[in-house]
């Protein structure tokens, strides 16, 4: 009777692992002091072994030692496959160690426990968070990572990218960053490397094929000279569009600069009329209260400084309408003259940042594209970083952001 439930176990569990002969479950043991499952599977001598180069069916020269792999749990009890794997004897390649059909080459884990590995950092974003609910080192759950991130480089399809964005991103504190290269019409991250100088950038842009990147037609970036020095060495081909999101960036911070050192001249002489009013200056003025609009109101009647930065930031704001390149060029020179003429130093200064870059603006005009996609993996980014609570080392830093953000098939197959 007991043999003939041992039979009927082995058989569950052969059926349950997909096996075909001659692999076969030749024991499946409960062990009571780790709570385990321990699952043995043997090849028998008298079968046949393929060659692992070349498939040739050759006779086994050994088994080599035992080895554990970890599969999923059992009723809640952590199971493991273990198996002596044949090795064959090939008169061409010489002794070659089987490749086991329930996990890939040199990984301890079988290809569906790295399936579900992968599913729960991908819903963690945290490997000690995962790690802890398989019970796993975090050194083992990061190699899975890791494992995974290669592999999906390995398969991405990188033909007929024509739209790139370069963009950075802090790593730790001070000022250490990486560049961030994204795909903007698939909305993917394509490489990160540490630091934001020339050569950092130029190495992102070098993990593109040399035929794809002969291809590329636009990179979205600042005006950051590291980035337009590498994209002009790298894709000389493509136009720059200096991104949006920066530009009005650089816009709010004159604005912003102004209105503080407005704020500080009237506080010496107990006119409070800017305090509370930061946000009031940053914020659409399509999303302000009513109360908002009363407020900004009575400001503008006192005649200050930050009510007229305010104006050429909000005057600005037409240039992205335009659809020709001439007409946005005199508009640009008109709100230049403009600009200037109210001697703000803070909104000259910007003033003449875009008059030097006036041609990546106008390639906004032509190709209407921004580094939104960039801009919205940094959130994603941050996120990462938050719940990582920071990372050991910038290579560890760069798997978490691709594993997330670079849309890449991470399974084994």
């Amino acid at each position: 009777m007991q043999q003939e439930t041992d039979r009927h176990v082995r058989s569950f569990f052969q059926n349950l692992l997909e096996l075909k002969e001659p692999w076969r479950v030749v024991g499946v043991e409960l062990k009571e002091e780790d709570r385990s499952v321990e699952i043995e599977v043997e090849w028998p001598d008298s079968y046949k072994v393929p060659c692992a180069e070349c498939g040739r069916a050759c006779g086994v020269y050994d088994h080599a030692g035992v080895r554990w792999w970890r599969h999923l749990d059992t009723m809640n009890r952590t199971t493991r496959i273990c198996c002596r794997v044949p090795r064959s004897n090939c008169p061409e390649h010489g002794v070659k160690t089987l490749e086991v059909p329930w996990a890939s080459a040199r990984s301890r884990f079988t290809v569906e426990f790295e399936k579900q590995t992968i599913d729960l950092l991908l819903l963690a974003r945290s490997q000690s968070q995962a790690a802890r609910y398989l019970e796993l080192s975090w050194h083992q759950v990061h190699d899975v990572q890791a494992a995974a991130v290669e592999r999906g480089l390995g398969r991405r399809d990188l033909d007929d990218i024509e739209r790139v964005g370069l963009d950075e991103k802090s790593f730790g504190r001070g000022h250490h960053y990486g560049t961030v290269l994204s795909d903007l019409d698939n909305s993917r991250v394509l490489e990160v490397v540490e630091h934001r100088e020339q050569a950092s950038a130029q190495k992102a842009l070098g993990a593109l094929p040399a035929a794809q990147l002969a291809k590329i037609k636009v990179v979205a970036l600042d005006m950051w000279p590291a980035f337009m020095g590498a994209a002009a060495v790298t894709v000389p081909q493509a136009d720059l569009v200096h991104d949006r999101f920066h530009v009005v960036k650089h816009l709010n911070d004159a604005v912003d600069t102004v209105r503080k050192q407005e704020h500080a001249e009237l506080s010496s002489s107990s006119q409070d009329w800017l305090t509370g009013r930061k946000y009031l200056f940053l914020k659409n003025p399509d999303s302000w209260k009513e109360e908002e609009k009363q407020c900004f109101k009575e400001l503008r009647k006192k005649d200050l400084k930050v009510t007229k930065a305010w104006g050429v930031r909000e005057a600005f704001q037409s240039f992205w309408l335009f659809t020709s390149k001439t007409a946005a060029r005199a508009f640009f020179r008109r709100w230049l003259k403009d600009a200037r003429a109210h001697d703000l130093t803070p909104v000259t200064k910007v003033a003449t940042m875009l008059e030097n870059h006036l041609g990546g603006l106008l390639n906004y005009v032509t190709h209407r594209v921004t580094n939104a996609v960039t801009e919205g993996f940094n959130s994603k980014i941050q996120m990462i970083k938050s719940c990582a609570r920071g990372f050991r080392t910038f290579e560890n830093y760069r798997i978490a952001i691709l594993f997330h953000c670079g849309k890449l098939e991470l399974h084994p197959l």
